[in-house]
């Protein structure tokens, strides 16, 4: 029995090839990780929601706008629709590093502000997968399980081993 609940992603290094030093600022840049949008859709079965959890600095550097991400993540989004795949909602933080908010991760801010959103969400039946440190440290800090992926370990093979061991 599924009693998956909520998907919270990362999105540079999980969903999108992250792009080295440098910020992807729109959808000529963006590419999405192989495998990725199949997982997604895949994903999207399993998780009563999937939520993205994504530290955006390249706004606080100025080097994008808010409306240029939410053009990408428009992007992103209708990608992910096309194979049935489904994002919830996304939360990103665009404050610079020095600026210490509560919203960056390694902090939770992002994590709290969706079990305000979403005050049903079981932290113990929920996952959190990224390619850093600090999104794993997020994930942890909210007692999320937490997976962490990199270019060989990809979204789409822990969506693989997941869904051999729930079936």
């Amino acid at each position: 029995m599924n009693n998956l609940d909520t998907l919270f992603l990362d999105r540079d290094g999980v969903i999108n090839i992250k792009l080295e030093a440098r910020y992807v600022r729109n959808s000529n840049e963006f590419e999405f990780m192989q495998g990725a949008l199949s997982a997604i859709s895949k994903l999207t079965k399993l998780f009563k929601r999937i939520l993205i959890v994504s530290n955006q600095q390249g706004i606080g550097k100025g080097i994008m706008t808010e409306d240029d991400l939410n053009l990408l993540h428009s992007f992103m989004t209708f990608e992910i629709r096309k194979l049935n795949g489904k994002i919830d909602k996304i939360y990103f933080c665009p404050h610079l590093v020095r600026e210490k908010c509560g919203c960056r991760k390694p902090k939770a801010g992002m994590i709290q502000q969706a079990k305000l959103d979403y005050p049903e969400i079981n932290f113990e039946n929920s996952y959190l997968v990224g390619d850093s440190l600090s999104d794993i440290e997020a994930g942890e800090r909210m007692n999320l399980n937490t997976v962490k992926v990199d270019n060989e370990y990809t979204l789409a093979k822990w969506t693989a081993e997941l869904m051999s061991v729930i079936k």
